[in-house]
């Protein structure tokens, strides 16, 4: 059997035997939009639990409009003309609407990467500033929040007088569901506010984990600090495995990302005869497996497939290798440690925080589940030390190593599109 993988920019094709019957997981087929334009402009006319963006942008003279970074293949270019469009129409001038990239702790993006994201000719018309997390001078201070988080946001966002969040949904391995409030907390915000939100407190809850969002703890604590900040007009949407837009969902931050959501499960969840032994999978290709810090999220998204003491064979292509030093140093603390709860109580202690160390705790639930297993060939063998996974020389040689210790009959799922699609067993 040839599987292609979503891996980099052109997938990477995989031979598994056919008489090991392996159960292959996909997103349910979710047709693109035959006029893509045509679905966002109906979506920004007829809002979700909001006034069109145009008459709430009434009177106003500045608006700041949120983009996710590179890590999310969001259609900007689809998106922000038709933004902008009815900025324009409520009187708001090109200079006076800024283009907002939310980072959260990620890195800034270089003016080529603004290209790709935004298009020149919106660069050429509008300001875009990359957030900074770690710049306290382009922060404001608006509150404690009940759980006794300090927010700090990014100015820019809190001067503008029309706000408006843009976004992907897909599963998050913390929030549930990306997009919607999450362009705003953690995109924009302070690194002593993401310290916050990012403890353990919040990452180990039982909640906080992929497709759960009514009752995920952190989407409460960051719909609370949407309702701190304010946020006037978000704009989300779907898209297939071929990348192209299927629905989008427009207005009230809350209610419009939620009618998203149930359209987006439809298509995203996929349930498993049972759990399996070894399953293969990615981090979902190009841009979100540019970095082994991103693949964590595709070792996270087949934790309720893989039964305990299971192996996770997963394929990064990792282009520009580990992510940051920073995640790099929270790699070496967790090495220090014999067990997950170990490292967990060190993390707890506020004086032993490190930024990213919320990708290094998810990393770790993963690796109490299961042995895992990277193929991520342009890590040196020096980072790949680092990832506390074993290294695998093809996905294939992965296989065969598994088989020896589980045995030819082990039940075996390969989930190709990595964790754009959450399979989930029965009795998991």
């Amino acid at each position: 059997m040839k599987i292609k993988l979503a891996y980099g920019r052109h997938g990477l094709d995989i031979h598994i035997d056919d008489a090991l019957q392996a159960a292959v997981y996909r997103k349910k087929p979710n047709p693109g939009a035959a006029d893509p334009r045509a679905v966002v402009h109906k979506a920004m006319a007829e809002p979700v639990g909001s006034p069109r963006l145009r008459e709430i942008a009434r009177g106003k003279t500045t608006a700041a409009i949120v983009i996710n970074d590179i890590t999310r293949p969001v259609p900007n270019k689809l998106l922000l003309p038709q933004i902008i469009d009815e900025l324009h129409w409520a009187g708001i001038k090109d200079a006076d609407i800024c283009i907002l990239n939310a980072t959260g702790t990620h890195r800034a993006a270089p003016r080529e990467e603004q290209v790709e994201l935004v298009g020149g000719d919106i660069l050429a018309r509008h300001p875009f500033y990359n957030h900074d997390c770690h710049a306290d001078h382009e922060h404001l201070y608006i509150g404690l929040s009940p759980n006794g988080t300090e927010v700090f946001l990014d100015k820019r966002y809190l001067e503008a007088d029309v706000r408006i969040l843009t976004g992907l949904l897909e599963p998050h391995f913390m929030a549930g569901y990306s997009g919607g409030r999450k362009a705003l907390c953690p995109g924009l915000a302070s690194i002593k506010t993401v310290r916050s939100i990012h403890h353990p407190r919040f990452m180990e809850h039982p909640t906080a984990t992929n497709l759960m969002v009514h009752e995920n703890f952190l989407h409460k604590e960051l719909l609370t600090i949407i309702e701190m900040a304010g946020v006037d007009f978000i704009v989300n949407v779907v898209i297939n495995e071929d990348r192209e837009l299927c629905a989008a969902f427009c207005g009230h931050v809350d209610k419009a990302h939620l009618a998203g959501v149930e359209f987006a499960r439809q298509f995203d969840v996929v349930q498993a005869a049972e759990p399996a032994d070894i399953v293969v999978t990615t981090s979902a290709g190009y841009p979100l497996d540019k970095t082994y810090y991103q693949a964590v999220k595709g070792m996270c998204g087949v934790e309720h497939l893989v039964r305990p003491g299971g192996a996770i064979i997963i394929a990064a292509e990792c282009e520009e290798g580990m992510g940051n030093p920073v995640f790099m140093d929270c790699l070496r603390v967790r090495a220090q440690f014999a067990s997950h709860e170990d490292y967990i109580r060190h993390i707890e202690k506020p004086d032993n925080f490190m930024p990213d160390q919320w990708q290094v705790e998810k990393l770790s639930q993963a690796l109490r589940r299961a042995r895992i297993m990277l193929y991520a060939p342009a890590l040196s063998d020096a980072d790949h030390e680092l990832t506390l996974c074993e290294r695998a020389d093809s996905v294939e040689n992965a296989m065969q190593l598994c088989l020896q210790k589980y045995g030819p009959s082990a039940k075996i799922a390969i989930v190709p599109e990595g964790p754009y699609v959450i399979p989930t067993a029965k009795g998991d």
